[in-house]
Order: C-alpha cells, then sequence, then structure tokens
C-alpha cells in the first residue's frame, strides 16, 4: 500500500478510482431537476442566451408570469433574483447539445471526465505542495473517492462546480510554479484560470482564499513580495465582482441564497449558523445536507455535536499545523474555503469540492503521520489513541463506506420528486385549473413544465398550490367562490420553526423538515407579506388575513373567478400516508376540512 501511494503513476490511479466510482452516475438519466429544466431552455434557445440566462432561476422580471402559471406558489417575492452568469459551464452543456442532444449518458460521461482530470489536477497539486510522499498520495485517493463530489458529477447542472474547482486548482498550480521557481507564464496561466474558475460559478472566489493561504504561509519570500503578488488577483477578482453587480446578476430576496455585500448582518449569522454543518459534512458526515431532515431540537443538537467533534478534530491537527507549513496551508484555505459556502441554504456535498481539497490535503497527513509517526507526532499515549481511532474512523468512512454508496443516492431522491409533482396524465388536464390544496414540496414544481414538456405530458391550463403540506392544513369553504386555508404552522414555515403535532424535538428527522428549504427559494424572512396584501393570477386572487407572532402569513383567503364546483377546476390534496395527490371532495359552504400533515 505504502508502494502505492508513493507510486510515480499514483495521480493517474487516483484518477482511475475517481473516475470508476462516478460510473453509476452514467445511467441516471436526467431526473425531473435542473438537468430537465436547463435542457428545456437550450433547446429553445441561441448561444448568446443560454451564456447569459442558463442559470436564472427568479427574475423579477418573469416571476408574475411563473406566477400566474403556477409553477411558482402565489407567495413568491415578485421582485426577487436568482441570476447567474456562468458562461464557461453553460457553454459546456452547449457543446452537449450540439454533438448527442439526446443521449444524457454521454453527457453525463462529459462531466465524469471532467471529474477525471480535476483529480488528476488535485493529485499532481498535492504531490507538488508535498512531494511524492504518502500524505500526498492518501490526499490524492480521499479527494478522488469523495462521495460528496459525486453531487457535482451526477447533475449536469452542477458540472459548474467541477470546473469551478478544476481551474481553481490549475490556477494555485501556476502561481506555485510562478512564485517557486519563478517561471514566468505562470501567473497570466494563474489569472486566465481564476477568470474561468469565476465564470463556471460564483464561488470561484473560493480560489482567492487558497492564493491568500498561499502567500501568508507557503511563499518563502518577504512578506512585502508576498503581499504584492496577490494584487493581479485582487484586481481580477474585483472587476468580476463590480462586472457581475452593474449586470444585473446575483441573489436578493430568496431564501435560498444570501448576498454577502447586500446583506452583511444575514450573511453574518448563517456563518455562525452553517460553519460547522459544513465542515461536519467535510469531515465526518456524508453530506452536509442531512441536517436538513432534522428537527429543530435535532439540529441543535447536531451543532453542537459538531462544534465539539471539530475542536476534537483541531486538538488533533494542532501538532501538525503547528510544525508543517504546507499544513497550515491546508486549514486556512480550508476554513476560508467554508465563508462562501454558508450563503447557500442548505449548502450539499457538491459545495465542498473546493474545501475538500484542504480538508483531504490535512486527512492524508494526519492518517500516514499516525502510521509512520514522523516528528510531528506527540509521544503522549493518550493522543497516539484518539488519532488512531479517529484516523480508522475517517478511512473506514471515506476510502470504504461512503464511495460504496454515494453514486446511487439519486434514483431514488428522484422517484419521490416525481411523486411530489404528479399530478395524474389524462388529456383533459390542458383545459383544466389544477388545484392542489396542499404540497409536501411547491418548490417542486420549478422543474414541472420541462418534466412534463420532455415526457409529453398534458400540461394543466394553471396549476394552484394553495398551501404548503408542511404541517396540517385546515380549509373552510366560505361561499361557492371562496375559501380560506390555514396551515397548522402558518406560510414560509423558516426550517427552525417547524413542529409536527407541537413537537419541536420529535420525530428525530422526517422529509419534511427538509422540504421547507426548497419552499425558501422563493421568498427570504426580510421580505414579509402584509395583512390585506393581495396578489391576483388568473382566475384566482388570495388575500393575506393573519399573520404569525414572527411576521408570516397564517391564514389567506382565496378567491376563484370560477364557482368552486366548475369542472374546469381539478381539486386534489397531498395524502402523506400514501405519498400522493388524490381527489378533494370540498366541504359544504360554510364547513371546514382538517387535511392531516406529515406524521
Amino acid at each position: 500500500m505504502k508502494a502505492l501511494l508513493v507510486h510515480r503513476h499514483l495521480p493517474l490511479i487516483s484518477t482511475l478510482l475517481g473516475v470508476l466510482t462516478g460510473i453509476p452516475t452514467l445511467w441516471t438519466g436526467w431526473g425531473p431537476s435542473d438537468d430537465l429544466l436547463q435542457r428545456s431552455f437550450i433547446l429553445a434557445s441561441s448561444l448568446p442566451e443560454v451564456l447569459t440566462r442558463l442559470y436564472v432561476f427568479l427574475d423579477p422580471r418573469l416571476n408574475h408570469l411563473w406566477m400566474d402559471a403556477g409553477y411558482y406558489p402565489w407567495w413568491t417575492n415578485e421582485t426577487a433574483r436568482i441570476i447567474f452568469f456562468r458562461p464557461i459551464a453553460a457553454f459546456s452543456l452547449w457543446l452537449d447539445y450540439q454533438f448527442w442532444q439526446d443521449s444524457n449518458w454521454l453527457m453525463h460521461l462529459h462531466s465524469l471526465a471532467l471529474y477525471g482530470v480535476l483529480c488528476l489536477t488535485a493529485a499532481l497539486l498535492f504531490r507538488r505542495l508535498m512531494g511524492r510522499t504518502l500524505q500526498a498520495g492518501l490526499a490524492s485517493v480521499l479527494f478522488a473517492l469523495s462521495t460528496a463530489h459525486m453531487g457535482a458529477v451526477v447533475s449536469l447542472a452542477a458540472r459548474n462546480l467541477i470546473l469551478m474547482t478544476l481551474f481553481g486548482v490549475l490556477a494555485l498550480h501556476f502561481h506555485d510554479r510562478w512564485r517557486r521557481d519563478g517561471w514566468r507564464p505562470g501567473l497570466p496561466l494563474a489569472l486566465l484560470n481564476l477568470g474561468l474558475s469565476l465564470f463556471s460559478a460564483e464561488t470561484g472566489l473560493t480560489t482567492c482564499a487558497y492564493l491568500l493561504a498561499y502567500a501568508l504561509l507557503l511563499d518563502a519570500r518577504p512578506l512585502r513580495s508576498r503581499l504584492l503578488s496577490l494584487s493581479p488577483y485582487v484586481l481580477l477578482a474585483g472587476a468580476w465582482l463590480v462586472f457581475y453587480q452593474a449586470a444585473g446578476y446575483g441573489a436578493l430576496g430568496s431564501g435560498f441564497y444570501l448576498s454577502p455585500w447586500e446583506q452583511p448582518l444575514p450573511f453574518t449569522w448563517a456563518i455562525v449558523e452553517r460553519f460547522p454543518f459544513i465542515l461536519m459534512g467535510q469531515w465526518v458526515l456524508p453530506d452536509p445536507v442531512v441536517y436538513t431532515v432534522l428537527s429543530i431540537g435535532a439540529r441543535l443538537l447536531l451543532w453542537v455535536i459538531s462544534v465539539a467533534v471539530l475542536v476534537f478534530i483541531a486538538f488533533l491537527l494542532a501538532p501538525l499545523v503547528r510544525r508543517d507549513r504546507p499544513a497550515r496551508f491546508w486549514m486556512l484555505g480550508m476554513l476560508l474555503a467554508v465563508v462562501p459556502v454558508c450563503s447557500v441554504s442548505p449548502a450539499s456535498g457538491r459545495h465542498l469540492m473546493f474545501i475538500s481539497l484542504g480538508a483531504f490535503g490535512l486527512m492524508g497527513q494526519l492518517i500516514t503521520g499516525r502510521l509512520t509517526l514522523p516528528a510531528w507526532v506527540p509521544a503522549s499515549r493518550g493522543w497516539r489513541r484518539a488519532a488512531q481511532w479517529m484516523c480508522l474512523v475517517f478511512a473506514v468512512l471515506h476510502l470504504g463506506l461512503y464511495p460504496l454508496v454515494g453514486a446511487f443516492v439519486r434514483p431514488a431522491l428522484d422517484g419521490y420528486a416525481v411523486a411530489a409533482t404528479d399530478i395524474g396524465t389524462g388529456a383533459a388536464l390542458a383545459e383544466q385549473d389544477v388545484i392542489l390544496v396542499n404540497a409536501p414540496s411547491p418548490s417542486l414544481f420549478l422543474y414541472f413544465p420541462s418534466y412534463r414538456e420532455h415526457y409529453r405530458l398534458a400540461l394543466p391550463a394553471h396549476l394552484r398550490v394553495l398551501a404548503p403540506g408542511f404541517s396540517a392544513v385546515s380549509l373552510t369553504r366560505v361561499d361557492e367562490h371562496t375559501v380560506t386555508l390555514q396551515p397548522e404552522n402558518g406560510f414560509l414555515v423558516p426550517p427552525v420553526n417547524l413542529d409536527l403535532d407541537g413537537r419541536s424535538f420529535l420525530p428525530l428527522f422526517h422529509s419534511s423538515y427538509s422540504f421547507q428549504y426548497g419552499d425558501g427559494l422563493f421568498r427570504g424572512s426580510g421580505y414579509p407579506l402584509a395583512v390585506g396584501q393581495r396578489v391576483d393570477l388568473a382566475g384566482l386572487s388570495v388575500e393575506v388575513l393573519s399573520l404569525t407572532e414572527d411576521g408570516r402569513p397564517l391564514a389567506v383567503r382565496a378567491t376563484f373567478d370560477q364557482p368552486l364546483d366548475d369542472e374546469s377546476l381539478l381539486w386534489l390534496v397531498w395524502d402523506w400516508a400514501a405519498s400522493r395527490y388524490v381527489p378533494f371532495e370540498l366541504p359544504a359552504p360554510g364547513m371546514s376540512v382538517r387535511i392531516a400533515g406529515p406524521y
């Protein structure tokens, strides 16, 4: 094993391992997700439109149009924007559609090949900074086998994160060649790759985190020279940011993303809340997104456990970090790289790709250090025993368990997403407004039109999600045209406030906890609705009647142009026990009905 980790072809071997781990992703198909959403857009758009508009999810100019169709719920913030400029990633997807537009497995193969190149460049960087050593070899294997990375490999729409990390790693490689070897082409090549990283995904800014860590901890030149070496990158990143803001790109008004420069206080609090979850998801858990299925009590408990475990890992790493310059570089780069990811709610494994570069560099050094006992390893029996057990946990999880199961998760998730938007297949739907009294995950209807179009299923005239299905919903029929609705926990439930039947801690985990994060896509907590505020859509008007104590809509009145019993309205309700939509029988005027929530 030792001979393999220091073998001259180890970078190629680790790359092969990463590609083999990702092979199951080749047959995952499209899925009812961003892949089909982007497919629909690319097939109908020109190249300039694809480059500038492929990663648009909320646009103030279009939000009401999509609300009127029903694919955004009525409580959407019409001024919200999620408009990203990722032309490099968009161009790579556009190329796929020029050569094999009907072959999703070839598109997945393209993503897997890019991931292989990333594994190779990461392995070469580990070897360049740590030498042809056991720790560099193990870090390369850990990086290649990371199950968290599969989230970016399995989703075509997440290819931007593979490209972002690939170009970022190349920028670090060329910067090191410039600074350490005096290789002059290194600077322009590093700048080129930083630009490509930024125009692949906004988190390309994390490249600057590692460049800063390099200047502070690895560069052997005088401090003034080290700081000046960063100035070209600062100018480039600053120019990108000015352009990005001036052109109207970015996210604001949604609960899914925070803008660090436009929402500094919420972003600061998000760092406190999410930092431990993200790092715990990198070091111990298979994916930080697992915290989203936990109750508020369980989530708080996990936060405390995460802090404790991370402090323990820091204790084990302290002797290494004190004595080893590359270890200090990996540590600082990793910690700084977490900060931009805290703007995403919820962060998932695919957002860990650049964070994992530093984490696996450290993990490789810790595990091999415990095995070979170099000078930095303390003589303390307690430290050595604790490190032995922790390293065994890391090895079992990251080299064994997680790689075996990681690539097979998406089919199960996609199966549920299909059910949560399955309103039937009858041709008569095209002449009807489908009224969903409750929906377990309203955000999934963002993908509804592209999914139905791809599989040639009829679209309804309009879709109306009246309430989220995170809890029980009380519906009262007021008259022939009007109903009132009151979800047990109100609308726009923030994940930290959800309880099931009044229980804030139990059950410890439930899928409905996770669905709220997707619902938060449509309106951030800083953009409340007011009592008396009305949302007018085709054939429907919704008015807010009352608010919860924290200012969220509690009860609303929905008034339809057509009589509620009119044949043009198809009423459905989500049945949690059966996990499907079933016909809903309206109560008589003046009567109420309680629709069960999750339990």
